[in-house]
């Protein structure tokens, strides 16, 4: 797959993801149980070797109902956070490639469109991309919460 930044035009989507609206999420998340996906970077030093906790810097606040899969929309990832990216998936869409899954980071973020390439590539068949992300949600006057990403635990060396 090659991955890099993109410019956004009104109509570009990701192949393999639908565009979608604030009013979409509501019902995304209501009537299909749709997991909402944060890939916003994680602003610091990176996890820490043993607990795997992400050192932040600044702090993020996302929509509420989100799991935040930190760094996994860079153009370029290690094997580690592929792992930890494709582990996250397992575990946030129980096992289910057909559950609805919403990406998003924060407006006009590239980093959404590289994982939704990446979860489609993956066998993923229900994605959404919110393009206007958290600042989108913001801006329409809805309220975001302190957010922590999930660790990345790396396996244990002998």
């Amino acid at each position: 797959l090659e991955f890099r930044r993109v410019l956004f035009r009104s109509d570009s989507v990701p192949e393999g993801a639908t565009r979608i609206g604030i009013d979409d999420i509501d019902r995304l998340v209501r009537d299909e149980r749709a997991v909402l996906l944060d890939v916003m970077p994680a602003e610091g030093g990176g996890p820490h070797p043993g607990s795997g906790r992400w050192k932040l810097v600044k702090p993020r606040q996302n929509i509420p109902g989100s799991v935040w899969l930190a760094d996994v929309g860079r153009g370029r990832i290690t094997p580690e956070v592929e792992a930890y990216f494709r582990d996250g998936l397992v575990r946030i869409t129980e096992g289910d490639k057909s559950r609805a899954l919403i990406v998003y980071c924060q407006s006009d973020c590239w980093m959404a469109w590289n994982a939704l390439k990446r979860a489609a590539a993956w066998g993923y068949s229900r994605l959404y991309w919110y393009p206007d992300g958290s600042d989108g949600w913001r801006d329409d006057d809805r309220p975001l919460v302190d957010a922590e990403p999930v660790p990345l635990v790396l396996p244990q060396r002998p």
